[in-house]
C-alpha cells in the first residue's frame, strides 16, 4: 500500500515545519537534522505528531526519509485507526 498525503491540508511554518488540521486533530511534521559528528542524537529525517480534540496524542515511532510519508501517517493517525507502529508521544 502506498500512502499519499493530502498536500492541500498542509501549510509551512516559519521554522520550516508543516502543520495541518483534520477532523479536529492538529497535525505537525518536522525535520530533524543529522547530529554533529561524535554526538548522539535522533537520526535525521521527518517525524510527525497528531493531537486529537480529546487530548489523545500519537507520534511517529521513527524518523522517515520522505515528508509525504510523514504527512500521510499523521493524517491516518487523525482518522479512525492509527498507523501501524504509531506510539503515544511523551510530552
Amino acid at each position: 500500500m502506498h500512502l499519499h498525503a493530502t498536500v492541500s491540508l498542509w501549510h509551512r511554518e516559519e521554522d520550516g515545519s508543516y502543520q495541518a488540521e483534520k477532523d479536529g486533530w492538529k497535525l505537525h511534521v518536522s525535520w530533524t537534522a543529522e547530529p554533529p559528528p561524535g554526538k548522539e542524537g535522533k537520526p535525521r529525517g521527518f517525524s510527525w505528531k497528531a493531537e486529537g480534540p480529546d487530548g489523545k496524542v500519537a507520534a511517529s515511532p521513527e524518523s522517515l526519509e520522505e515528508i509525504e510519508l510523514a504527512m500521510a501517517e499523521a493524517e491516518l493517525a487523525a482518522g479512525a485507526t492509527a498507523p501501524t507502529g504509531a506510539v503515544p508521544a511523551t510530552l
